[in-house]
């Protein structure tokens, strides 16, 4: 099962659906991560589903895990993640 990090609290059905699909490391607390606990959190995860409130920027992106995979966002655009550095991370070219 792949292993995901959710950086913020979702609703307890996408709670329950999310974790019968991924292993997932929720934020039940719902606070908001600073960089390192972002880091922490996402060792041996292969992805990261954000929301607004998390900035994933050049540097963090840089440093996260070579296993992060990909990085999706429970939001309306993206606008919280440097896509370029994103890109740059997995070598795409889209």
């Amino acid at each position: 099962m792949k292993k995901i990090l959710v950086t913020r609290r979702l609703l307890k059905e996408n709670n329950r659906r999310i974790t019968s699909i991924f292993n997932a490391k929720l934020n039940n607390n719902d606070e908001l991560f600073t960089p390192d606990e972002i880091l922490k959190y996402s060792k041996d995860c292969e992805g990261i589903l954000a929301f607004t409130t998390t900035l994933l920027n050049k540097d963090l992106i840089k440093q996260l895990p070579s296993s992060i995979k990909i990085i999706s966002n429970y939001a309306v655009g993206f606008g919280n993640i440097d896509i370029e550095a994103a890109k740059k991370k997995r070598n795409c070219s889209y």
